[in-house]
């Protein structure tokens, strides 16, 4: 079996869905459940592609947009947010 290639525009995506949601790194560190001094920390990590998130994460960042995990994951994938009103 081959290996998963790393997803390279992972970050990109979390950032779009907190972009699209109106939400600081604060905001969006409590929704997905990352408590604790360093959350917005860790939020920017995800974003910047420093660090990944776990499935748990992945799977809240998805549902907060209606989306497959497989959008985020997949490179091949694009990531479709219907524009809202703030």
């Amino acid at each position: 079996m081959v290996p998963r290639p790393i997803p390279k525009r992972l970050g990109e995506k979390l950032r779009a869905i907190r972009e699209h949601k109106h939400w600081t790194l604060d905001q969006m560190a409590e929704a997905v459940g990352k408590a604790g001094v360093s959350r917005r920390t860790r939020v920017y990590e995800w974003e910047v592609g420093t660090r990944q998130p776990d499935l748990l994460t992945l799977l809240t960042y998805a549902r907060l947009v209606g989306v497959s995990t497989d959008v985020l994951i997949d490179d091949g994938l694009e990531l479709h947010l219907e524009i809202t009103q703030r």
